[in-house]
């Protein structure tokens, strides 16, 4: 149960499954390894009863069998509720509804079993599952109440449960009696259902048990293994025994795979027990990423299947982590499989955001990541100069958008219509009070073909620094990107 509990455990949050799971789990398999020892402990019994039938000796500490009469030593007794005489009787008293017995008891007169390989002592109690229990027209049970208001009832208990059974099967003469109750001394037999088995005199029976040679009898005592008694001859007792055996074994087989072909399917196709954050909340394997700032909640929910790739308005969230988060956000992601080169509606990649926004220590780490800086620099290019024409381009852009002149614009800058440039028309003063209208100095490296570049100047809002990285075109140079990280 404790493996079946564990296994669903780390597939289920709710306790009831789980312990239902373990419940019928352990149960099933403790039946199919119960009824798997029985296929070789059956074998065992076969082999007693083939060395019964060809009358080989008996040996001191083995499993035998005898058959034959079951004959008391002196008088026989009777059975406390029907009153037929036997050599041995058990009884049980419970109420209409089930549950504990409120009495119980076993007895047994010292006899012998008359076998074709002499006399054997019976030695300890022997349970009577094998016997007939009395029919309810044949319980007195005014007897009954009788015997037990006279019979020295001892109270029982689950902690008396194994001294009980010591008792019962550490016997030296063969003469046992006990009466249990688990309530009041004074019975009370109205309504109660009552269970009574004997083993008559002389009954034809077969025994089975751990032969003694000097008490010359079966004596479970120091050994695992009851008596048992059938009452049957030995020829009908051991192929009952080895059809009980075979079908016990295919009995919980069978229970044993219908349960696992319900649950293996279960398990395997369960989503999973849902993992939980740093404060204990449950997380989603669905739940985004996109804008998550919590560095910490962040690796929870990767770790709990979140997709690093989420995108909301073409960007994905390492291009919002590169311009708006944390550097530990950004590493995060990137270790989850976030996809680097990436690029947004206007081809913009999550460098490219964090170069716009000015995140020059996301930048860093996305670069130590693999991704390429599309910036040119000192390193591969030259410094360009205030008539140079990168420059030239991105001066004829400024005058432009401060005249609101939309073709000009659409032709010096790339993945821009004027058709979009109209329906924005409403945003052109922004545009213009936060560029300068005229330019002042100039910074930047430039190739052949690429050219990055910062303008500086006054604006309506006062100083301001413009960044564009411009690529060469048949026609001249265009701007590809536009960035003001103040």
């Amino acid at each position: 149960m404790a493996l079946y509990g564990y296994l669903a455990w780390t597939r289920l949050d709710e306790i009831f499954p789980i312990a239902i799971i373990a419940i019928l789990g352990g149960t099933f398999c403790a039946m199919l390894v119960a009824a798997t020892i029985g296929l070789f402990t059956g074998s065992g019994d076969g082999a007693a009863v083939q060395r019964a039938l060809a009358g080989e000796p008996m040996v001191d500490g083995r499993l035998e069998a005898a058959s034959g009469p079951l004959r008391p030593l002196g008088e026989p007794m009777q059975a406390p509720f029907t009153g037929r005489p036997c050599v041995a009787y058990e009884y049980d008293v419970k109420p209409p509804g089930g549950g504990q017995s409120d009495f119980a008891g076993v007895a047994l007169t010292p006899c012998v079993v008359d076998s074709s390989r002499g006399p054997v002592k019976l030695l300890g109690w022997a349970l009577l599952d094998a016997f007939k229990k009395a029919s309810r027209d044949d319980v007195d049970l005014a007897r009954g109440a009788a015997y037990l208001r006279t019979a020295a009832t001892e109270p029982l208990s689950i902690g008396r449960i194994l001294q009980v059974f010591g008792e019962l099967t550490s016997d030296d003469d063969g003469a046992i009696r006990k009466d249990y109750r688990t309530g009041e001394a004074e019975p009370s037999l109205d309504g109660k259902v009552i269970k009574e088995k004997i083993v008559a005199p002389d009954q034809p029976v077969t025994l089975l048990g751990i032969w003694n040679e000097a008490k010359g009898g079966f004596s479970p005592s120091g050994k695992a293994n009851l008596n048992r008694i059938f009452p049957r001859d030995l020829a009908n007792t051991g192929g009952k025994l080895g059809r009980d055996a075979r079908k016990g074994f295919l009995t919980a087989l069978v229970f044993f795979a219908v349960l696992h072909a319900i649950l293996v399917p279960m398990y395997l196709l369960s989503p999973g027990k849902a993992k939980r954050d740093r404060q204990g909340q449950k997380i989603s394997s669905d739940a985004s990423v996109w804008d998550e700032r919590d560095c910490d909640r962040l690796k929870d929910l990767l770790a709990a299947g979140a997709d690093p790739n989420p995108r909301l308005q073409g960007r994905t969230a390492l291009m919002n982590a590169a311009r708006e988060g944390s550097v530990a956000c950004v590493e995060t992601l990137l270790r989850a499989g976030a996809r680097i080169e990436d690029v947004d509606d206007s081809g913009d990649t999550a460098l490219a955001e964090a170069v716009a926004a000015g995140r020059e220590d996301t930048v860093a780490a996305l670069k130590k990541a693999g991704a390429k800086d599309f910036r040119v620099t000192e390193a591969i290019g030259s410094p360009v100069t205030a008539d140079s024409a990168p420059v030239a381009a991105v001066k004829s852009y400024l005058a432009a958008l401060a005249a609101g002149d939309f073709d000009t614009m659409v032709r010096l800058k790339r993945n821009v219509s004027k058709e979009r440039l109209e329906e924005l028309r409403g945003d052109l003063p922004l545009w213009q009070s936060v560029r300068p209208a005229t330019v002042e100095s100039v910074e930047g490296w430039a190739t052949d073909y690429t050219a990055t570049v910062a303008v500086k100047g006054a604006s309506a809002l006062g100083p301001r620094t413009v960044h564009y990285h411009l690529e060469k075109a048949p026609d001249g140079w265009r701007i590809v990107r536009e960035w003001l990280p103040d």
